[in-house]
């Protein structure tokens, strides 16, 4: 078995996806490493945030949704009927587009996935989860003196890693984020992206992004989507400097999208 086979994380194959009879999604084949940031880019409306919510079947709430093919995680079918659509979204992590705390306190922002889980059971034990999800965030510094504060209170991008610090406290394997960043200023983009960096160590990641900046600074793989389907994937420098599809290096230098 190969380095790369060992950190196959998950195995998507011959995936569609329809929303009533628009087919959003058409045939995509991706596979996801451990330790590595894969990102999805392409234009609005290509199917790339559609793809991501497969990997958590975030669709399942969408009427009218339908998923086919084959989406593997460590080679168990997420679609098969014996799956915990829970138990798969606390290893499943996903981070969305808008910073969305809930109306609760910094702690019980952090402490309510653990206590759905059963992960806890004494304060204590609620405090390490939540200063270490915090520390992990980047976070812990800016509000250990005021974790009793709404989680609302925070600028854009403290709720963001906030959000991120939620992901992580149920301790995930695989974190999805849909384009994290596009609402928050440059500098607050930047400590995402670092935090990104750090996070992959011991995760799987997957972001969306319409920065192809972002993509070419944070992630270890691309896939360039483009009407539903993946026209390449790759590792990013190549995808980025030398694409091998003629759409790719138009996208890429801006000449569509």
């Amino acid at each position: 078995m190969s380095t790369e086979d060992a950190k196959l994380k998950f195995q998507t194959r011959g995936v569609h996806v329809f929303y009533g009879d628009k087919e959003a999604i058409k045939g995509v084949d991706l596979d996801i490493y451990n330790n590595e940031v894969t990102a999805l880019i392409g234009p609005s409306g290509c199917g790339k945030s559609t793809y991501l919510r497969c990997l958590n079947r975030m669709n399942d709430t969408v009427d009218g949704a339908k998923v086919t093919g084959s989406i593997l995680l460590d080679g168990t079918d997420i679609y098969d009927r014996k799956v915990d659509v829970v138990q798969l979204r606390a290893r499943v992590g996903m981070v969305f587009q808008k910073p969305n705390p809930f109306p609760k306190s910094i702690f019980e922002n952090i402490a309510y996935g653990p206590r759905i889980h059963g992960l806890a059971s004494k304060k204590s034990e609620y405090d390490a989860i939540v200063e270490t999800s915090l520390k992990k965030a980047g976070l812990w510094n800016e509000v250990s003196d005021r974790l009793d504060e709404p989680g609302t209170s925070l600028s854009g991008g403290q709720q963001q890693r906030l959000c991120i610090a939620r992901a992580i406290a149920v301790s995930p394997e695989v974190i999805l984020m849909d384009e994290p960043c596009s609402a928050l200023d440059p500098i607050a983009t930047a400590r995402v992206e670092e935090l990104i960096d750090e996070l992959r160590e011991n995760y799987a990641i997957v972001i969306v992004t319409h920065s192809m900046q972002q993509a070419a600074r944070v992630s270890q793989k691309t896939a360039f989507f483009h009407l539903g389907e993946i026209v390449e994937r790759g590792h990013t420098e190549q995808i980025f400097t030398n694409p091998r599809e003629e759409r790719t290096r138009d996208y890429i230098t801006g000449r569509f999208g």
